[in-house]
């Protein structure tokens, strides 16, 4: 099954912890130039981290808008960020879990994971939150607490950042 990587990650170490790119510009730099394809392209490309978000985000029929030309910054949770907050022993078993849960809960939760805009890790430091697609506003610590895998992975349509667990709307 191909993979749908289209929330939640964010670039929430200090400003001086960026990696840098082999050209020796901070990662964030290349994230802020759109890439050829769109975060869902990213997702589907993926090499099976992100089984879960994608059944997720095609139950709550989420594809196309984050296939669309408008700009989103998503926080896309790993398939271990979902096995670990749902409490279940593994991958099947959390797509499963998502499989039962209603699809207003489900979509709630992820539009809780994508903002408006295309925000780079240098972007997401400087706010203290920002109002998600959800209407609820998801906070820098919030973010930080959810642990960062990757940040800054450019899309057409925007910017995703890699997060290990899945953040639940208070």
């Amino acid at each position: 099954m191909k993979h749908l990587k289209v929330l939640l990650a964010a670039a929430l170490v200090a400003a001086t912890t960026f990696q840098a790119s082999a050209k020796g510009k901070p990662v964030w730099a290349s994230a802020a130039k759109p890439g050829p394809t769109t975060i869902v392209g990213l997702v589907l490309a993926n090499d099976g981290e992100f089984d879960v978000l994608q059944a997720a985000v095609i139950k709550a029929g989420l594809v196309d808008a984050l296939n669309g030309k408008g700009q989103f910054t998503v926080f896309a949770p790993t398939d271990a960020a979902f096995v670990a907050t749902l409490g279940v022993a593994n991958e099947a078993a959390a797509i499963a879990a998502v499989e039962a849960l209603p699809v207003e809960v489900l979509t709630k939760i992820l539009l809780y994971h994508v903002v408006e805009g295309r925000r780079t890790s240098r972007s997401v430091l400087a706010a203290s939150e920002y109002e998600t697609l959800s209407g609820l506003y998801l906070t820098r610590a919030e973010l930080a607490e959810a642990g960062i895998a990757a940040t800054d992975i450019s899309a057409s349509n925007g910017v995703v950042h890699v997060i290990d667990r899945v953040i639940l709307p208070g």
